[in-house]
């Protein structure tokens, strides 16, 4: 998908993971308002829906609204922590409304490390039960993962152990800490992570999957710390491509419309000496949360740089 719209269809979650960028609030929608929000989608000719945040398994109206999409030829997908989808009789069901793409998040091969930031108890042996679920059903599944300081030393070998343990997902995302909308807990706060330490393992990881003609996306990541992939940069290939992201939020925000520049953020005075600086979105939120980032200009010819902008048209 391109211009993609995200509807929260709630915001209250049987996880409580600890860097959640959108916390439970109580909040959900009718399914009368799930139904005026797709059509309203519709005439505005975008290319998918996702339904997400969190956690729109909980919905009892999730199933009626994939199959209303469905119905409608619009392409439309689920983002979920797996809890819900652990329950065979569950998958079966939104299988059963031809839901054809579901994401789940997992943040790594650890179980005490994914139970801690999940803040939930067996949330890891559920997400894995859910994967292997979907999986039987013929349901495509992608992996996202946040990048954090408890997991950012083996992003790769999560990855790794994903592809052996269930060879047929092929898409990975890593979407970096969103520290300006998540709890601020001291716990929360500790999450945030070294962009050096995280780089290293995110490049392997990517390494591996382009190895094994895997894809990936990456949010949040500036450029100077993931060379060689710059046109996995979720920011980058929106600015490049100029696509737009539409998001229904329930809260103060409610519907935001996401153009090419909006995928910009702050700068560092050393990113003006950086030739992939036009590209590049920066660092998200540098001022309060990400002062302590060390960015590194990068030294580009205008081949390389063009080659990287057709690999992302292409």
């Amino acid at each position: 998908m391109a211009n993609i719209w995200y509807i929260q269809v709630n915001r209250y979650c049987n996880n409580k993971c600890h860097f959640c960028s959108n916390p439970s609030n109580g909040a959900d929608i009718t399914y009368e308002r799930g139904i005026e929000l797709i059509d309203d989608f519709l005439s505005k000719n975008y290319d998918g829906v996702i339904f997400t945040w969190w956690e729109p398994t909980l919905s009892p109206n999730l199933s009626l609204w994939i199959k209303y999409s469905n119905k409608k030829w619009l392409e439309c997908r689920v983002i979920s922590n797996g809890m819900m989808c652990a329950d065979c009789e569950y998958m079966q069901k939104l299988k059963d409304v031809w839901l054809s793409l579901i994401h789940f998040s997992l943040y790594s091969y650890i179980p005490k490390i994914h139970d801690f930031l999940t803040d939930t108890p067996w949330s890891y042996k559920k997400v894995l039960l859910a994967i292997q679920n979907a999986l039987s059903l013929w349901i495509n599944v992608q992996i996202n993962s946040v990048i954090n300081k408890y997991n950012q030393n083996h992003l790769d070998k999560t990855t790794k152990f994903i592809v052996k343990n269930f060879p047929n997902i092929t898409h990975f995302v890593w979407n970096n800490l969103d520290p300006l909308m998540m709890r601020q807990t001291k716990i929360a706060l500790s999450t945030l992570p070294d962009f050096d330490i995280a780089s290293l393992s995110l490049i392997h990881a990517m390494k591996f999957l382009e190895l094994s003609w895997r894809t990936f996306r990456v949010e949040r990541f500036p450029l100077c710390f993931m060379r060689g992939y710059e046109y996995a940069s979720t920011e980058t290939r929106k600015i490049i491509k100029n696509e737009e992201r539409l998001v229904y939020f329930l809260d103060f925000r409610e519907t935001i419309n996401d153009k090419w520049a909006d995928f910009i953020h702050d700068k560092f005075l050393e990113c003006n000496n950086c030739d992939l600086n036009s590209i590049c979105a920066w660092v998200y939120e540098k001022d309060k949360y990400y002062n302590y980032i060390k960015v590194v200009p990068q030294k580009i010819n205008k081949d390389e740089k063009e080659n990287i902008i057709k690999k992302i048209k292409a």
